[in-house]
C-alpha cells in the first residue's frame, strides 16, 4: 500500500473543484485500493484558518467539510514526528545529523515556516509521498520524504 499526505494547496484545489487537483488525484489512483490519502493536521488547521481568513461561504465550508471528513488526519503528537521534526529543523539550518540516505545539508541554509517543518516530519514519519503545490519541499525529495509537486493551472 503506498501512502499520500496531501498538504494544504491541494486542499484548497480540491475545495475550489479545480481541475487540475482533480486531475491530480485521478493521476496518482488515489481512489484506488492500493493508496491511502491522509492529511495532516497542521494542513487541516491551515486550510481552516484560511477558509476564516477569506470569509468562505457555506457552500465552500460545506465542500471543504466533506473533504475533510474523507481524508483521516495525521497526528504530530508522536515520538517518530516529533524526532523527524527536529532532525528535519536542524538539517535544513545546516547541520549535520543521522538523516535517512547520509546526504550533507544544504548549504546555504533553506529556511522553511514552522508548518512546513511539521508537515515534512509528518511526511517522514508516516512513510508517506507528500503530494504539494509548494515547491518548498524540493531540497527534501530523495533525502527525507519523497515528495510530487503538483502544478496548480
Amino acid at each position: 500500500m503506498k501512502f499520500f499526505l496531501l498538504d494544504t494547496g491541494l486542499l484548497l484545489g480540491l475545495t475550489r473543484e479545480a481541475s487540475w487537483a482533480r486531475q491530480a488525484f485521478e493521476q496518482l489512483n488515489l481512489n484506488d485500493r492500493e493508496a491511502a490519502a491522509f492529511t495532516s493536521v497542521i494542513c487541516h488547521g491551515e486550510i481552516l484558518a484560511l477558509a476564516e481568513k477569506n470569509g468562505w461561504g457555506e457552500k465552500k465550508r460545506v465542500r471543504l467539510d466533506s473533504i475533510l471528513r474523507g481524508l483521516p488526519k495525521l497526528d504530530i503528537n508522536r515520538e517518530k514526528v516529533l524526532n523527524a521534526y527536529a532532525r528535519i529543523y536542524a538539517w535544513t539550518h545546516g547541520n549535520p545529523v543521522d538523516d535517512p540516505c547520509g546526504a550533507p545539508p544544504p548549504k546555504p541554509a533553506v529556511s522553511m515556516s514552522q508548518n512546513d517543518l511539521w508537515i515534512a516530519a509528518t511526511a517522514h514519519a508516516y512513510s508517506a509521498v507528500l503530494l504539494s503545490t509548494d515547491k518548498g519541499f524540493v531540497h527534501l525529495n530523495g533525502v527525507w520524504l519523497d515528495f510530487i509537486y503538483i502544478q496548480p493551472a
